[in-house]
């Protein structure tokens, strides 16, 4: 934390748009509302792309076990699953955005519901024991929740929520019809509440994932902190 006092003193030119949401311009968003005097009190998003997918594919009625294997062919998980479904990737987004938001917290202190037990965690079961064994005992469960899910008329959306001093992200119920229940593919989307935006939430939604997007977002800030520089010089 001190380290991140230190940078975080001279806010204009610290610049990590990429971090969170790829492409999409999540920070600059986020830190038009601080710095306008516009305080937010909460921020609430769907910050992976990999999960993004799985829960779409839950939503379709595929089984957690066939939806990650897919994904995994596809690319969009890393070569072992476990470091998507662990929830850890959308922690970090979290932690950075709740820093930035003024908040002096650590990892620890992010409640992160992982979707698979510590019994298959990495250092307890190999790669393909977790995809060939570990995943398909995970099916009924994520089945069950799926289905009470859709009898209350929601679905399911691994989320990351902001508010109130605290983070944590998990498993979240939602409308069908609300932006959240909406998503499709690996798309992202964050909500920001604040003072101006309280009733309806100020909504980003597009793609959160890809080389391609992420290279953008890397290469606007470096041209933002060009423009800065060229200015004080």
């Amino acid at each position: 934390m001190d380290a991140y006092h230190i940078l975080s003193r001279r806010w204009r030119y610290l610049r990590c748009e990429s971090t969170v949401g790829a492409g999409l311009p999540v920070i600059s968003a986020l830190m038009r509302f601080l710095t306008s005097g516009d305080p937010v009190c909460q921020v609430v998003g769907a910050l992976s792309g990999t999960l993004g997918y799985v829960m779409n594919g839950l939503q379709e009625g595929q089984c957690l076990s066939l939806v990650v294997q897919q994904a995994k062919l596809l690319g969009y998980t890393e070569p072992d699953p476990r470091d998507d479904l662990s929830g850890m990737d959308v922690a970090r987004k979290a932690l950075i955005l709740a820093r930035l938001m003024g908040w002096s917290i650590n990892m620890e202190d992010i409640a992160v519901e992982s979707l698979f037990p510590t019994e298959m965690e990495q250092n307890k079961m190999t790669t393909d024991q977790f995809l060939k064994e570990g995943l398909l005992s995970l099916d009924a469960e994520m089945n069950e929740r799926v289905n009470s899910a859709k009898k209350a008329g929601k679905v399911l959306r691994y989320v990351a929520t902001i508010a109130d001093g605290s983070c944590k992200v998990g498993l979240v119920a939602v409308s069908h019809d609300s932006p959240l229940g909406q998503l499709k593919g690996s798309d992202n989307l964050i909500e920001i509440y604040s003072r101006c935006y309280k009733e309806s939430p100020f909504v980003m939604r597009g793609a959160g994932a890809g080389n391609d997007t992420t290279a953008c977002g890397v290469l606007a800030d470096i041209l933002d902190l060009q423009d800065l520089y060229e200015s004080s010089s």
